[in-house]
């Protein structure tokens, strides 16, 4: 169970309007302020109707007991459904009253004074809307002009107020209308404010569940995904986290607290429903099918049809079937492990009577699985005809796109004079051509003779032979010249350094290159070094000898 000073936790971790520093201000009687101080009014009832919408979301305010008031004791048959008593905690709809005030109590400061004040500005607004109102209405709650409407077939205390506010009832300014006869919220002095007890749509929370919702299902695309009776409608979509994912408000919320999965209550799917077929569009809602509107404007979106209804109802036997196949598979597991109990108790009249209950079970299990396997096929089959009917419409929608480009290129016929023009427009420009060719001033003068061609190409190859072969004679004597030259040159250089043997003369002929002739040179200088160092000994021994 939540406790008020985990409320109060919380708001101060989730709103940023709400901080420890801000916490008496926001307790405070700050209706004043609205003359005085208009800013700082307009910041504390924000932060309060952000607060509480997020406390309804959350889940951490009282479970709605039985909400009575003067205009559910006199209303039809449809208000008095609307108001009947529960104890299940509402996730779109905020109870008023004094339990609310109870839970917002904060041991330091008190109960909030101004939450009547707060309460009338969110009406006012359309954070809040009455339960009754919304449900009654049948235009969008986003059409001001609802808002008149909504007045007619209710009790005047309970909106009174708020038309007054809009200068909707008697066609007055706020300033000037008129002063209820009741007042949806009442003040007193001591305690503070007392509001009277009453259940509000927050409209910021039912925003949320149908962005839900439409994320859930955008990829429906079978009309057994997109049809539901309202009783599988509720069933599928009030399961904790179907709708409202409990994750974003677990991470903000304080140690401790008792926060409450989001599983939406009777009431909160109703209000979605009204929600999600009028305001939001979503869906087409006739009070026992639900279904899920698709792309486009045909009528089979905007309506429900016999087949929508078929498809219901059989959705609504392979839920139930499925359910009751789980129970009687439980039931045999029970009544097979309590027949074993009674065989281990040696108690013969209990295991028989387990066995034979479980044998009933199971032939009640298997005529189950029958017809669930029967009603399987045929979703299976309507599945297939409407998945036939879709490629229809396709084959029908490609087949009039087709006729209507045909039609826009003339046909086959069309086409073959379309093809046959350009032909002979094409023929036609090469004859031009050929004509502007062929009739030019200068059409003899283009005349080549190709003899005269062969014969200059062959004077000019001859030419170039030529001039090839005299470099060529050039390059050889050029050559022969140096060579030459560097023999005389070392001739000259050996003749300096001594005696140069005849032979190398004769060794050096005119066929020789320069560099075969200077190896040749060198080694004949070598040697003769040789020989002149030899005599340099021998005369010293000859001298001694004479």
């Amino acid at each position: 169970m939540t406790t008020n000073a985990q409320r109060i936790q919380f708001l101060v971790a989730q709103e940023d309007g709400f901080n420890r520093s801000r916490l008496p201000a926001l307790y405070s009687d700050f209706r004043g302020l609205q003359t005085t101080n208009p800013e700082g009014y307009a910041a504390n009832v924000g932060a309060w109707r952000r607060g509480l919408a997020s406390l309804v979301r959350g889940g951490m305010l009282p479970a709605a007991a039985s909400v009575t008031s003067t205009s559910r004791k006199s209303s039809s048959k449809t208000s008095a459904s609307s108001s009947s008593s529960s104890a299940t905690s509402n996730f779109l709809i905020l109870t008023s009253g004094p339990a609310l005030l109870d839970a917002l109590q904060s041991d330091r400061y008190g109960r909030p004074l101004a939450l009547d004040a707060v309460i009338r500005e969110a009406v006012q607004a359309r954070d809040l809307v009455p339960l009754e109102a919304f449900l009654r209405a049948k235009e969008s709650i986003y059409n001001r002009r609802s808002w008149s409407a909504w007045a007619v077939g209710l009790p005047w205390n309970a909106l009174s107020w708020g038309l007054h506010q809009l200068g909707v009832v008697d066609g007055r300014p706020p300033s000037q209308a008129a002063q209820p006869a009741f007042s949806f919220v009442q003040s007193s002095s001591g305690n503070g404010s007392r509001i009277a007890p009453d259940q509000l749509v927050v409209l910021a929370n039912a925003e949320a569940a149908a962005a839900a919702f439409a994320d859930k299902t955008a990829d429906a695309q079978s009309p057994f995904e997109r049809v539901w009776s309202v009783a599988h409608f509720k069933r599928r979509f009030s399961a904790p986290g179907a709708v409202l994912g409990g994750e974003e408000n677990a991470a903000s919320l304080p140690v401790g607290a008792a926060v409450q999965q989001p599983r939406l209550s009777d009431m909160d799917l109703n209000v979605l429903l009204a929600f999600l077929a009028r305001d939001k569009n979503l869906v087409v809602y006739d009070g026992h099918v639900v279904k899920l509107r698709g792309a486009g404007d045909s009528s089979s979106n905007s309506s429900i049809t016999e087949e929508d209804r078929a498809v219901a109802q059989l959705r609504e036997l392979i839920d139930s079937l499925t359910h009751q196949t789980g129970m009687l598979s439980r039931r045999i597991d029970d009544l097979n492990a309590t027949a074993r109990d009674a065989v281990l108790r040696k108690n013969r009249v209990a295991a028989l009577a387990a066995l034979k209950q479980k044998k009933q079970a199971e032939a009640a299990l298997t005529a189950r699985f029958a017809t669930l396997d029967q009603l399987e096929a045929t979703a299976a089959k309507i599945e297939q005809a409407a998945d036939q009917v879709h490629i229809v419409q396709a084959m029908a929608a490609s087949a009039d796109a087709l006729k209507s480009l045909h039609a826009q290129v003339g046909g086959a016929e069309g086409v073959e004079g379309v093809v046959d023009r350009l032909r002979d427009q094409m023929d036609a420009a090469d004859e031009i051509s050929h004509i502007l060719v062929d009739s030019g001033p200068t059409a003899a003068t283009l005349a080549v003779d190709e003899g005269e061609i062969d014969d200059e190409l062959a004077a000019l190859e001859k030419e170039e032979q030529r001039a090839a072969e005299a470099a060529e004679q050039k390059f050889r004597e050029t050559k022969a010249a140096r060579e030459a030259a560097a023999a005389e040159e070392t001739r000259r250089r050996l003749e300096a350094a001594g005696t140069v043997p005849d032979r190398v003369g004769d060794e050096v002929g005119a066929d020789k290159t320069a560099q075969d002739v200077q190896q040749a040179l060198e080694d004949e200088t070598t040697a003769s070094m040789r020989n002149l160092s030899l005599q340099t000994e021998e005369m010293p021994q000859a001298e001694l000898a004479s």
